[in-house]
């Protein structure tokens, strides 16, 4: 049997996948990897389904035991990964061995990485998704020490890919977020454009709280209206919230922008103390 054992899980690792669809009406969230293009790279890297479970970490990594041999592509943030104390390149397959032990150091650059396994992790569907949504016990599951994760038999071959991808820094690094308007763009000035949002350290995948030396306090209410990733909601406190991929499906709060989905994906690489601006798309 193919099995990872975890040594130590890090700040927050998950399985995910691309999000859980066709279930809003009930009140479930999409979940899935907070940056899907880092994502959907590894597994495209490994000739993989883009839909195949892999690993979100957040951070700081775990540090994984491979019991078989694998072969493994690491996406997203740069933290640093390593072999055997011997550094490993992201956007590139790589071969870990029987025994070997993959780990993680300092953060380069970004939040979130990803690990990719040739054949997919193997974890609970439900739902239609292995995501793990942690609030309602759904999908995968987040790691802990000891936690064996399975994964489908690796075939021998390499992968059908001679591709060399180059990390995008200005991804990770610009910090110019793309919306369109909301219902309640009114609700806001040409100056909220000019501000730059620090993201507050009560960040999570809900969503990311903002906040700014001008604030936009106001009274105005709406009726419980539908929310969904990406939508940047204006609380009456003036502190802007954008929802992220674990968010609910309806909220009470003004939604101000729509962050797009290249947005979202840029965000979820932001951590706390980062500042945005956002910028309304052409």
């Amino acid at each position: 049997m193919n099995t990872v054992e975890v040594l130590s899980a890090g700040l927050y690792s998950s399985i995910q996948d691309r999000g859980r669809k066709g279930y809003r009406s009930f009140g479930v969230p999409f979940s899935g990897a907070m940056d899907q293009l880092s994502a959907d790279l590894g597994n495209s890297i490994l000739g993989n389904s883009v839909d195949s479970p892999l690993l979100e970490i957040t951070m700081t990594g775990p540090k994984l035991l491979f019991n078989q041999r694998a072969i493994i592509c690491i996406t997203g943030a740069d933290l640093s990964a390593k072999i055997e104390n011997n550094p490993i390149k992201t956007n590139v397959p790589v071969t870990i061995q029987k025994g070997e032990v993959l780990s993680f150091g300092k953060l380069v650059y970004g939040l979130r990485a990803y690990i990719c396994i040739k054949g997919g992790f193997v974890s609970n569907k439900t739902l239609g998704s292995h995501s793990t949504y942690e609030k309602a016990g759904l999908g995968g599951a987040v790691l802990k020490k000891g936690t064996i994760l399975s994964y489908n038999s690796n075939s021998d071959s390499w992968p059908n890919t001679k591709s060399r991808i180059k990390p995008d820094k200005l991804f990770f690094e610009k910090n110019i977020i793309p919306v369109t308007p909301g219902p309640e763009y009114n609700l806001i000035g040409k100056e909220f454009f000019d501000l730059s949002f620090e993201i507050n350290v009560d960040s999570n995948r809900m969503g990311y709280r903002l906040s700014a030396d001008n604030q936009f306090v106001h009274q105005k209410s709406i009726l419980t209206s539908t929310v969904m990733p990406g939508t940047v909601q204006l609380p009456p406190s003036g502190h802007p919230v954008v929802l992220m991929r674990d968010c609910q499906t309806t909220g009470g709060y003004p939604r101000v922008l729509q962050v797009s989905e290249l947005g979202i994906n840029m965000l979820a690489q932001k951590k706390p103390g980062d500042r945005i601006k956002f910028q309304i798309e052409s």
